[in-house]
């Protein structure tokens, strides 16, 4: 009898929260992808609704997250961009059916480069031949890449647009295996376009 009765308070003691969160980290820098792990005790609803709250209450548009099991990890989806987010204190908030949770993070600016996510899609679009330099070169030609890539207007420029053809291989690497960062590719197109070898800007 006072086996049953220990085992019946260690299983008490061992109780789920109906819903809770966790992230990969706390403190993440511009660039980074965060992961979210979601747990609820029992899957009663197929969706839930995400936000992301900054420190004065302002939360992002609604997220669905597909929830089919007790436990759903969140893939890492999109990179803090510095025009976004700015450095400070977040928040993710989960809502699912009538359940509530919430954990936050901070983001801290190192002046690491980060690329647009825009410039990524037409980066990869051109890769892939889906459509011609020109569109990727007038992208790298736009203000909010002013601060990364330093590029002279000049009306005198050939108005023909050029990217080497090899460098296709390497702007795969960069989005799609991830084996070049953002700084490392920035480096070498700024390299590119100092010595000529990128044409149209």
């Amino acid at each position: 009898m006072l086996c049953g009765a220990m085992l019946h308070v260690g299983v008490q003691a061992s109780y789920a929260e109906p819903l809770s969160i966790s992230l990969d980290g706390d403190t993440y820098n511009h660039g980074d992808r965060f992961v979210l792990s979601i747990t609820v005790e029992e899957v009663t609803d197929s969706t839930a609704i995400l936000y992301i709250r900054d420190s004065n209450g302002t939360n992002s548009s609604a997220i669905p997250i597909e929830i089919s099991e007790k436990n759903t990890v969140m893939p890492p989806s999109f990179q803090f961009e510095r025009e976004l987010f700015a450095e400070g204190t977040y928040y993710i908030d989960i809502i699912y059916g009538n359940l509530t949770a919430s954990v936050s993070f901070q983001i801290i600016d190192i002046g690491n480069v980060v690329v647009p996510h825009w410039i990524k899609t037409l980066a990869f679009q051109w890769a892939v031949d889906a459509i011609a330099p020109s569109f990727y070169v007038d992208a790298l030609k736009n203000p909010q890449m002013a601060d990364i890539l330093h590029v002279n207007a000049d009306d005198s420029y050939d108005a023909t647009s050029f990217i080497p053809e090899w460098v296709k291989e390497v702007t795969l690497w960069w989005l799609v295996t991830e084996e070049i960062t953002d700084d490392e590719y920035v480096m070498m197109m700024q390299y590119l376009i100092d010595h000529g070898m990128i044409r149209g800007l």
